[in-house]
């Protein structure tokens, strides 16, 4: 009986410190994503083009990638974060993806 109000005790006090561990992601997401934004907004202002939305990927979707115009710089955090990624097509219009990708994480264990 002992040993499990150990166990509870410790549960207790470490599920609060990984659920605050993860919770520092979300601003390197925004952060991400309003620094590729504003380049292609520069990029698509001097094309005479509109900004593109931002489409999820999807795993097997087909992209018809003619340049990549901007692949977003990965994030100093651990883990998996956003990436984006801006091209234009055949066609000449500018498409951007959204994907998670794994970071490097040398050192971090």
């Amino acid at each position: 009986m002992k040993i499990a109000k150990s166990l509870m005790l410790a549960l207790a006090v470490l599920v609060p410190v990984t659920s605050f561990a993860s919770s520092d992601h979300e601003p390197v997401a925004s952060k991400i994503i309003k620094e590729h934004q504003a380049f292609v907004a520069d990029y698509a202002a001097d094309k005479n083009q509109a900004l593109p939305g931002i489409v999820k990927y999807e795993y097997g979707m087909k992209l018809d990638v003619e340049k990549v115009v901007r692949m977003s710089s990965a994030s100093k955090v651990c883990g998996v974060n956003p990436q984006l990624m801006t091209y234009e097509d055949s066609n000449g219009a500018l498409k951007t993806v959204k994907y998670q990708a794994l970071n490097d994480c040398r050192n971090k264990n």
